[in-house]
């Protein structure tokens, strides 16, 4: 995502963070239902084009609330590791 922060950043700035806040909700929905089609189709380009709808816009989020990215992979590291030890009970 890297090579499309300026165009990321142009289309946030625009839009401002409520608007694009609303429509990452419109989009994760979409994806969800996309997500259900695909577990019982499989999968689809559709979801491919869900899946870069929703990260677009994570990315726009990112920057227009000013989230350091740190903070993400601490909370993602957590949660793996969480979901880990569930698994490991679940033996």
């Amino acid at each position: 995502m890297a090579k499309d922060n300026e165009r990321i950043k142009t289309i946030a700035d625009h839009y401002g963070i409520k608007e694009q806040l609303r429509q990452l909700a419109e989009e994760c929905c979409e994806l969800a239902v996309e997500a259900n089609h695909s577990a019982r189709k499989g999968t689809t380009v559709k979801i491919i084009e869900e899946i870069a709808d929703v990260a677009i816009m994570m990315e726009q989020i990112i920057y227009l609330a000013g989230i350091d990215r740190k903070d993400i992979d601490e909370v993602i590291d957590y949660k793996l590791n969480r979901q880990l030890e569930r698994i490991g009970k679940e033996v």
